[in-house]
């Protein structure tokens, strides 16, 4: 049946290996016992390949795909992607033969089913399926009319496509395909013991469910069969309502692969854009020594920072924490970041208490619209003064340890942004002399877990940076993320992970 799938299809499965030379493989096959069936180019066996993927029916696996010359985990989510895509296209060679069988008694029934399948094959969208549905149907049991309808599960539009607009009306067809699915069978309407509304102009109709990934989502009927519908169009009927299953399930499984792959290069672009945002190269600020780094816990995060270094004014940096993950954590970030940057880079007189005022008169009425805030810390150097002023609006953890006393924790004097329509940050001063230490970080540090769901805590954290204190910003930074990552004992991230190190050093 492989070898007829791969002959009839011999088009799509080239098109399948021409993109993955283009990705960079060595070459791409179809084997099957260890033995290839097809493979390109044809110079290439495959002998040593550098993943596989297996291409199942009957939940067995009968062949398998190889590539070689790529790996990755994108990659062989891809392959294995392609494997599904054939599996379901073996599978449904298999459900048709078997169909087949199972109608040998009429051979113009078969045929017509086999003319279903060849004209639903090509269709990429459940609305073509739904129109060729009712259109191969009606030809099929030689019907005047019918439709036939369809309900999402995660709340898109319901689809009903009729023969004509005026067989029947939407309510009614609705009504009927309503009545089809609560009793889970067929149904031959008119019948007059059921408790159901005469159809105008309609002699005959009969109306299956059809049930796609174990449910009833979808449903056909149809119409004013000369004749009537005796049980041999009844169980056509039923076939064509199977194949109908296997086609729809086939478009979904192929929306949402297209869909998962749309959303992950929207994803990787978000990622390289927040990337972007956060700098690349550190400032060069005498008497400081500088390291900020950034390790979301999705692809995109809501942890920011940025450095603000304009010549002839104070050197202004900023870390903050908007609510949430993900990409719409993502975006209310670079609202921050912005609004921020913007402040402390135009304002005549940038202070870290100016600066948070104007950013939450600034970002208030959208914070509350959505729901959300952002901790953040501004802080402001004046090379030379060896004195750094900041600000802290709801931010910790905030971690000051001077050169001749130990690590403690700077708490907020305001709420976060977003919270109240006025900040009440005030200026706040620190001594930045040689050896002098402030780490501001995020709470996916304090926060991360163990196996045993115990936080790494803030108590931690200071008594770490008190050990730390005699290294490099940079240094410091790398042991924080490794310690912590040590304690996590390889659970995975909840949280972003963001901080600023800035550390004293001889001008």
């Amino acid at each position: 049946m492989l070898v007829a799938l791969l002959s009839s299809q011999y088009q799509r499965f080239a098109a399948i290996a021409e993109a993955w030379l283009a990705q960079g493989a060595s070459a791409f096959g179809v084997f099957q016992d260890g033995r290839p069936l097809i493979y390109w180019p044809s110079s290439h066996r495959l002998v040593r390949p550098s993943l596989t993927a297996p291409i199942i029916q009957d939940d067995q696996p009968v062949a398998d795909l190889r590539v070689a010359g790529i790996t990755g985990m994108a990659a062989e989510a891809r392959l294995r992607a392609d494997a599904v895509i054939i599996s379901s296209l073996l599978q449904l060679e298999h459900d048709l033969q078997c169909m087949t069988a199972d109608l040998v008694t009429s051979q113009d029934q078969q045929l017509a089913l086999y003319r279903l399948s060849q004209s639903m094959r090509d269709h990429v969208t459940v609305l073509e399926t739904l129109r060729s549905l009712v259109a191969e149907g009606m030809r099929m049991t030689k019907s005047h009319a019918g439709f036939a309808a369809f309900i999402p599960k995660h709340g898109q539009e319901p689809l009903l496509v009729k023969s004509a607009e005026d067989f029947l009306s939407d309510e009614m067809a609705w009504r009927i395909y309503w009545h089809t699915r609560s009793l889970e069978h067929a149904v031959n309407l008119p019948d007059p013991d059921a408790d159901f509304p005469t159809l105008p102009d309609i002699e005959d109709l009969l109306a299956v469910p059809i049930r796609v990934r174990g449910s009833i989502m979808a449903g056909m009927a149809m119409a004013n069969r000369p004749g009537g519908f005796g049980t041999p169009d009844m169980k056509l009927i039923q076939a064509i309502a199977d194949q109908a299953s296997a086609q729809i399930e086939r478009m979904l499984l192929y929306q949402e692969m297209f869909d998962q792959a749309k959303l992950r290069t929207e994803m990787d672009l978000a990622r390289r854009v927040q990337l972007d945002l956060l700098l690349r190269q550190l400032p060069q600020v005498t008497g400081l020594d500088i390291y900020a780094t950034s390790r979301p816990a999705y692809q995109v995060g809501g942890d920011f920072f940025d450095f603000i270094v304009n010549p002839g004014r104070p050197f202004v940096f900023s870390l903050g924490d908007v609510t949430g993950k993900g990409l719409s954590a993502a975006l209310l970030m670079t609202m921050t970041r912005s609004a921020i940057h913007s402040k402390a880079q135009f304002m005549p007189f940038p202070t870290p208490e100016a600066v948070m005022r104007q950013s939450n008169e600034d970002l208030y009425n959208d914070f509350t619209r959505v729901g959300v805030f952002a901790t953040v810390f501004v802080g402001q150097y004046e090379p030379g003064t060896q004195r750094l002023l900041y600000a802290n609006a709801g931010h910790a953890p905030v971690i000051y340890r001077p050169i001749d006393g130990p690590a403690q924790l700077l708490r907020a004097d305001s709420t976060a942004i977003g919270i109240l329509p006025v900040s009440h940050c005030r200026n706040q001063t620190l001594n930045m002399r040689p050896g002098d230490l402030l780490v501001v970080a995020t709470d996916g540090f304090s926060d991360a877990r163990n196996a045993h769901d115990e936080t790494f805590d803030i108590e931690r954290l200071i008594d770490l940076i008190d050990q730390l204190a005699p290294r490099t910003a940079r240094d410091i930074a790398d042991a924080m993320f490794e310690t912590v990552d040590r304690f996590g004992g390889g659970r995975n991230q909840d949280d972003d992970q963001t901080l600023v190190v800035i550390k004293g050093a001889a001008s």
